[in-house]
């Protein structure tokens, strides 16, 4: 399941993936609750769902942090449709978020189409940004000759615990257009430091099992994709 959603926002903090995590996070909550409590136990885990933020006419303030937007898009993707169910409900229920420095109003909601993959081969556009790092937390870029078999380590990891299985067949990446981004982040365990992410964005291709490529274009691929990482759109397939 994937939606857009539409919002009046004028301003965001730079390192704005927690903001967005939180609003997120408090839909899901008022629309189920017990799926709230599922996804939220306490326990470090893979979420089944990904998001991205696009931003119209935005202009970052150095010395404040903060990007100043016309308004702005959130997309949010699942292959969980009680998640999805809950996160819809929770927006149907809001009109508006409270945050006490970036308030926001939701202007409409749509149930996005997605594009049903049947091939073992698959371009995607990364409309965030795509982490992968290493067992010792090192970043790690494309040029790296390991990058591919981490990137199966990780998905690996993530379908045993979200699906109760390995991959069908392992990813092999056929080509790519990335470039390398940094990520200033903070996150509730930072004390109110910034964090920095070395990621990478633009396009990659992947050929493996059919029904393994949709559920990563469904919750997103590589690391920290619960917080605004690895969301994908489909390009082409075959």
């Amino acid at each position: 399941m994937r939606f857009k959603i539409f919002l009046d926002v004028q301003k965001v903090p730079q390192a704005y993936r927690m903001y967005l995590l939180s609003f997120i996070k408090e839909m899901i909550k008022k629309g189920d609750e017990e799926v709230y409590n599922h996804l939220y136990d306490g326990k470090k885990k893979p979420k089944p769902f990904t998001f991205s933020f696009y931003m119209n006419n935005f202009k970052l303030h150095e010395e404040t942090s903060e990007f100043v937007m016309k308004n702005a898009t959130l997309i949010f993707s699942t292959s969980d449709v009680r998640v999805g169910v809950a996160f819809f409900n929770g927006l149907s229920i809001t009109q508006k978020y409270d945050h006490p420095e970036y308030p926001l109003k939701i202007i409409s909601k749509q149930i996005a189409h997605e594009k049903p993959i049947t091939s073992n081969v698959v371009t995607y556009n990364i409309l965030n940004a795509l982490l992968i790092e290493d067992k010792t937390k090192k970043p790690l870029l494309i040029s790296n000759p390991t990058f591919e078999q981490e990137l199966n380590i990780i998905t690996n990891k993530q379908f045993q615990v979200l699906y109760g299985r390995e991959l069908y067949e392992p990813l092999i990446i056929c080509g790519h257009r990335l470039k390398k981004q940094v990520i200033k982040e903070t996150n509730r365990h930072a004390n109110g430091q910034i964090l920095f992410f070395t990621a990478q964005k633009g396009i990659i291709m992947l050929q493996g099992n059919p029904e393994d490529l949709n559920l990563i274009y469904q919750d997103g691929l590589g690391l920290r994709r619960a917080q605004g990482y690895g969301t994908l759109e489909v390009i082409q397939h075959g």
